[in-house]
C-alpha cells in the first residue's frame, strides 16, 4: 500500500478520535435524565413527543428527584365505586378541554407549584375540588382549595410533604370535615395559601419542605374566619378503569385526580404525546385530569401538572389514553361539592 496513503488514514483516524474527544468533552453532564447521553437515547426512542433539549449543564436535583407522591394507604380505606348506566349510549365527543367547556372558571386554567413538597396528592385533589365547586354553581363561584389545609389537617390521608395516597381519603375528608380557601404561595387570597416557594424547572437550588403543622385559624388579614371559610364536599367517589367512563365522569362533572408511575423520562417532557420509552422509575405522581383528545393518531390524556408553568408544555402534558399507560387509568378519584 501506498505510504502516503496508509499517512492519510493515520491523519484522518486522529481527527475523527479527536472530534470524538471534543464531543465527549463538551456533553452536558448531570443527573440523569439531566445529561445529554441520557437525551440521545430518549431521542432515539421517543416517536410520540419530543424532550426539553435546553436544560443546562450539571443539574443535580437530589432532592426533587427524591420526594415521595404516592404512597399506599395505611388504613385500607376505599371510596365506593360509582356506577354509571348507559354511558355507551351516550356520544362521546373525540376531544374534550374543560377550560374551554367551562371559560367561567379560573381554576382551570391555574397551574400549581407543589415546590419541593411531596404534595402531589393534595394539590391535584385540592384543584379538583376547586375546578368541580366552580362547575356546579355554574362558574358563580371561584374558590382555591388550600392544599395545605389537606395536608396539615387530614392525618388520614397521607404524610404532607412525604407523600399521600390515592384512595378518596382525601374526598372523603372534603366531604367529612371541609376544607378552608387558599392561593398560590406569597399572596394574601383565602384562608390559607400555599406555604411553599415553588421549585422552579429544572428543579435546581430548592431545599425540601417540612409538613405544615393543622391550624385551625385564616392567615392575617383573611376575608373570613376558618370555620366560616370551610368548603365542603357532598360525595366522595373512585371511577371504573374504563376510559370510556373516565371521559363521561370529566365531560358530566369536571376534571379527575389520577396517579402514574413516574420514570426519568417525563422529566424532559416538551410535547406531544407522552409515553415512557426510557429510563429508571422514580416514584409514583398525582395529576389532574382535565380532557382528553388525539395527536398524530395517538389517543391522549390532557394533564395539569403541579411543576409550575415553565414545566412541559407551559405546565401542561399528554400521555397516551386507553391502554393505562404506567397506570394513569387503574386510579381515578373526584367527587362533588356541597352547593
Amino acid at each position: 500500500m501506498d505510504p502516503r496513503y496508509l499517512g492519510y488514514l493515520e491523519r484522518t483516524v486522529l481527527i475523527l478520535l479527536g472530534l470524538a474527544c471534543f464531543v465527549q468533552a463538551t456533553d452536558r453532564q448531570g443527573q440523569n435524565p439531566f445529561n445529554d447521553a441520557f437525551l440521545r437515547r430518549v431521542l432515539a426512542r421517543a416517536r410520540s413527543w419530543k424532550p426539553d433539549t435546553n436544560f443546562r449543564s450539571n443539574i443535580h436535583y437530589h432532592t426533587f428527584r427524591s420526594l415521595k407522591g404516592i404512597g399506599e394507604s395505611r388504613t385500607g380505606f376505599k371510596v365506593p365505586i360509582k356506577h354509571y348506566d348507559y354511558v355507551y349510549d351516550v356520544d362521546i365527543p373525540e376531544s374534550f378541554d374543560s377550560r374551554d367547556r367551562w371559560p367561567n372558571c379560573d381554576s382551570l386554567r391555574e397551574i400549581r407549584n407543589q415546590g419541593t413538597c411531596g404534595s402531589c396528592w393534595a394539590v391535584a385533589a385540592a384543584s379538583v375540588m376547586s375546578d368541580r365547586v366552580c362547575i356546579h354553581t355554574n362558574g358563580t363561584r371561584n374558590v382555591a382549595i388550600a392544599a395545605e389545609d389537606l395536608m396539615g389537617c387530614c392525618a388520614d390521608c397521607g404524610n404532607g410533604c412525604e407523600g399521600g395516597f390515592l384512595d378518596g381519603t382525601s374526598f372523603q375528608y372534603w366531604v367529612d370535615a371541609g376544607l378552608v380557601s387558599g392561593g398560590a404561595y406569597n399572596s394574601t387570597e383565602g384562608c390559607k395559601p400555599y406555604p411553599f416557594k415553588p421549585c422552579l424547572y429544572p428543579f435546581t437550588d430548592c431545599h425540601r419542605e417540612e409538613s405544615p403543622k393543622c391550624k385551625h385559624h385564616c392567615q392575617h388579614g383573611a376575608d373570613k374566619r376558618y370555620a366560616r371559610d370551610k368548603v365542603f364536599g357532598s360525595v366522595a367517589y373512585s371511577v371504573p378503569r374504563d376510559e370510556r367512563v373516565i371521559r363521561y365522569e370529566i365531560m358530566t362533572n369536571g376534571p379527575v385526580e389520577g396517579g402514574f408511575d413516574v420514570y426519568e423520562d417525563v422529566f424532559l417532557y416538551k410535547s406531544g404525546v407522552y409515553r415512557h420509552v426510557y429510563g429508571e422509575h422514580v416514584g409514583k405522581h398525582a395529576v389532574r385530569i382535565i380532557g382528553w383528545g388525539r395527536e398524530g393518531g395517538i389517543p391522549y390524556w390532557l394533564i395539569s401538572n403541579s411543576y409550575g408553568e415553565d414545566w412541559g408544555d407551559h405546565g401542561y402534558f399528554k400521555i397516551v389514553r386507553g391502554i393505562n399507560h404506567l397506570g394513569i387509568e387503574s386510579k381515578v378519584i373526584t367527587g362533588l361539592p356541597l352547593v
